[in-house]
């Protein structure tokens, strides 16, 4: 089977959902054949790894932890042109690959080129519409984002759902969580403490490939020295810092090892990342971008699993009182099956046949 994955580029969370998805792919057909159609960094995530072609795809540059429409439109409002340009281009590009199905996220030059190519496309996407009409603090922005999602499902020609506590019946495919790699699978504690050279268990702070966690990640930084702990941040584009007990990543490959030898997460509400705090069984403090209909629901779902946070007052305080709770916070992550890659696969080869 050939399959082309067309990926976000905002963050990192779509490109290594996507690769998890490859993964187990490749385990249960190695002879899977694969090309990537993504940008930023999806583009760059996926470039060394398989044939990678570079599309147009959405453009985010917030500052803060608010999802702003007028903005998006603003600096979104030709994407519909180079959307279809980019499928054109793809179509292009994929004559002598010639996939027999197409997997996207939301972006819609997966839809666009299914039409073109007369192939069934696929989005595997954590928006779910069912938790949204149960959700009762949506306002209209996240009632607009919504529309959108669903507008998008509609024109798929089948939407599988990973749900962060387990899968459910639904008028969707829905699927268990998809995590990169099971935590028995990675080297004990102890071997990877001494492979990291780490003295004590750190607490992580995982803020994704997009801008959108910087404000949270400059707080916290000014008072990461008040704390008697090892904190280590991943993602977010700040400068380097310099503080004695906070390091800074912008990415790294082998993030997994860290989050095994961990004590507690501190992140955004994405996805991947809280799918795999629940699979590590690691306490988390949430703080989901606002207004984001996805990560308000993901946080949401969540609530009395994690510690939720809508704002950054208090912040100090709040981060001193969860830490001093892990106890409490790791005995209520519930006992899920993390197997939903190997469930995408099986949906897909299902509707290829």
């Amino acid at each position: 089977m050939k399959i082309l994955s067309i990926v976000t580029g905002v963050g990192y969370g779509d490109a290594t959902r996507e690769h998890a998805n490859i993964e187990a792919f490749l385990k249960k057909d190695p002879k899977t054949e694969f090309m990537i159609a993504g940008y930023d960094n999806s583009f760059n995530y996926f470039q060394d790894k398989y044939p990678t072609v570079k599309i147009t795809g959405y453009k985010f540059s917030e500052h803060e932890m608010k999802f702003t429409i007028p903005r998006f439109l603003l600096k979104n409002y030709p994407l519909p042109f180079k959307w279809f340009g980019s499928a054109v281009k793809l179509r292009s590009k994929i004559k002598k690959f010639k996939p027999d199905i197409i997997i996207s996220d939301f972006e819609p030059v997966g839809i666009m080129l299914s039409k073109l190519i007369h192939k069934k496309c696929v989005m595997v996407f954590g928006y779910d519409p069912e938790t949204f009409r149960r959700y009762t603090n949506k306002n209209e922005k996240m009632k607009i984002e919504a529309k959108y999602f669903e507008a998008l499902y509609k024109m798929a020609d089948a939407v599988i759902i990973p749900r962060l506590l387990g899968q459910k019946p639904s008028k969707y495919f829905s699927v268990n969580p998809i995590v990169r790699v099971k935590p028995r699978d990675l080297p004990t504690k102890e071997e990877l403490m001494a492979k990291l050279k780490l003295e004590r268990e750190p607490v992580l702070i995982m803020l994704g490939g997009s801008t959108f966690g910087n404000i949270l990640a400059e707080k916290i930084t000014k008072f990461s020295q008040l704390f008697d702990e090892d904190f280590i941040m991943f993602g977010s584009k700040i400068e380097r810092v310099a503080q004695k007990n906070l390091t800074y990543y912008p990415y790294k490959e082998n993030v997994l090892e860290y989050l095994k030898v961990s004590k507690a997460v501190i992140t955004l509400g994405g996805h991947l990342t809280l799918s795999e705090c629940l699979a590590f069984k690691k306490p988390a403090m949430v703080f989901p971008i606002q207004d984001h209909v996805e990560q308000i629901l993901n946080a949401h779902a969540l609530e009395g699993v994690f510690k939720v946070m809508y704002d950054m007052e208090e912040l100090r305080n709040n981060i001193r009182d969860f830490l001093d709770g892990l106890g409490k916070w790791k005995d209520k992550i519930p006992d899920i099956e993390f197997n939903g890659a190997e469930q995408v696969v099986d949906i897909v080869q299902d509707l290829v046949k």
